[in-house]
């Protein structure tokens, strides 16, 4: 029986709260990206709608943050420009991973 997909995803999700470097974020992508290929290896199709979710959400929360960052005081954009850093090189590895799907 496979995992729930958002179970995979839950260290993420606190990596990218937490805004960690992105380099240790797209690593932890790898490893859900690892999961999802080994769990679905014979339904690329489902693999791939996974990965679009994730793009979807991914996208909408950088575009929340883009305007977020736009209202922020000068004291507050360092840490949501790394924040914002971290989910921009997440969403990225998730781009590769589709065109590599």
């Amino acid at each position: 029986m496979s995992r729930s997909p958002n179970a995979d995803l839950a260290p993420l999700i606190k990596l990218l709260q937490a805004g960690v470097p992105p380099v240790r974020a797209a690593a932890e992508f790898s490893r859900v990206l690892a999961i999802w290929t080994a769990e679905l290896e014979d339904d690329g199709e489902q693999l791939q709608e996974r990965l679009s979710g994730l793009a979807e959400q991914m996208t909408s929360g950088i575009e929340e943050m883009h305007e977020g960052i736009a209202e922020a005081s000068d004291k507050g954009k360092p840490t949501l420009r790394r924040i914002l850093a971290t989910h921009e090189a997440v969403l990225d590895a998730v781009r590769k991973a589709q065109g590599a799907g």
